[in-house]
């Protein structure tokens, strides 16, 4: 299937996106664990440095996903612009196109690896950071504990507004939490508090809620309508209360970042009815932007070709610097599309899609400025 040649250019593509990832990620990890020292220190019970080193070696290993979803597709353009870059200083162009072999047939390999880190970043998105949301989120000193500040949310399917002091993302838990009903679901409104709330997630035989331990006021001094009788209902305990809700804990706390979530759950939330419009067309456009990623990444690589061999210039400093302004206007590009998506100027899939369409057209655009 692949050449020698092509061997040779996915290895060295690897290599320098493995080295750029292991460089950056390690700098990352110096700087924060040096900046973030004391808070590691909390979560140390001997003292001892074995101990705290263990500690930041458990946190910086589940924080590396996360940095891999968000440097990857930088290092999969900048692996590309490298290996082109040292095929000029070596030499190596020259007795490649002598052999009659067109310049955009070393971008097979080149498309093949792109695609290749491509997979992985989807993997790494819908399988492993959905799998340790919770101790991605967890604080520095204890990887156990995953407690977040509630943000209130509104739920428009069931017109009850739930708040509360922190949320526990690992135990499914809220403390200090507070459900405010409203008419007609009761009689007047109500504030139901809880010293500690449980989520239970639905099944095909029940619905998912919140159950709040010792309620105050109890169940039976709740004057609920009929209707609203099916979502609010009274615990195995006389002092508890089932509240029926879609909304769970990764919704009580950064729940305008999709990032933590795999695309099954975020189309899940779309067409949740307990969210307001305006964060349903954020998270629609998540999803269009996480279909697009892939694509733009292999557009990017493609368009760096013709601006690191150009045929033009044979100063590679000079090419690489026109090849950088590019990757920038392709940012700016697709930032502007982001912008006018969030200002509904147009809708969350013209937001994504419209980048792609505008970058894939350039990128054909300039393929004739290619060193041939």
């Amino acid at each position: 299937m692949f050449t020698t040649f092509d061997r040779y250019l996915l290895k060295r593509y690897f290599h320098v996106f493995i080295i750029g990832f292991i460089a950056t990620y390690g700098l990352y990890v110096v700087f924060d664990g040096f900046t973030n020292i004391d808070g590691f220190q909390t979560g140390v019970k001997d003292g001892s440095s074995t101990s705290l080193l263990g500690l930041m070696l458990e946190f910086y290993v589940y924080q590396s996903s996360i940095f891999f979803d968000m440097v990857s597709p930088i290092l999969t353009v900048l692996s590309g612009v490298v290996v082109f870059s040292l095929m000029v200083r070596h030499g190596e162009l020259n007795p490649v196109l002598s052999a009659g072999i067109p310049t955009y047939r070393l971008a097979i390999p080149l498309a093949f690896a792109t695609i290749t880190v491509n997979c992985f970043i989807v993997a790494n998105q819908e399988l492993l950071i959905p799998r340790i949301a919770d101790k991605v989120q967890a604080d520095r000193g204890d990887q156990g504990n995953s407690t977040q500040f509630v943000e209130p949310v509104y739920d428009f399917s069931t017109r009850i507004m739930i708040n509360g002091q922190e949320v526990s993302l690992t135990e499914q838990r809220m403390m200090k939490a507070e459900f405010v009903l409203s008419k007609p679901t009761v009689h007047d409104f109500v504030t139901v508090k809880s010293p500690e709330a449980h989520y239970q997630v639905g099944s095909p035989d029940s619905s998912g809620g919140w159950l709040l331990k010792n309620a105050s006021p109890r169940y039976d001094e709740l004057e609920i309508a009929e209707f609203a009788k099916e979502m609010i209902l009274p615990g195995n305990d006389p002092n508890d209360i089932f509240i029926v809700t879609d909304v769970g804990c990764d919704q009580l706390c950064n729940r305008n970042t999709s990032s933590l979530i795999s695309t099954p759950d975020l189309i899940a939330r779309i067409n949740n009815p307990s969210f307001s419009d305006l964060s349903i067309r954020k998270q629609t456009m998540d999803l269009h932007f996480r279909l697009t990623r892939p694509l733009m990444n292999l557009i990017a690589v493609l368009m760096s070709i013709p601006f690191v061999l150009r045929k033009e210039s044979r100063s590679q400093i000079l090419n690489i610097a026109f090849c950088a302004s590019v990757m920038g206007g392709l940012f700016v590009i697709n930032q502007c599309f982001f912008y006018l998506g969030t200002v509904r100027l147009i809708s969350p899939d013209q937001a994504a899609w419209f980048p792609v369409i505008t970058c894939g057209t350039l990128a054909a655009w300039f393929s004739n400025r290619v060193w041939t």
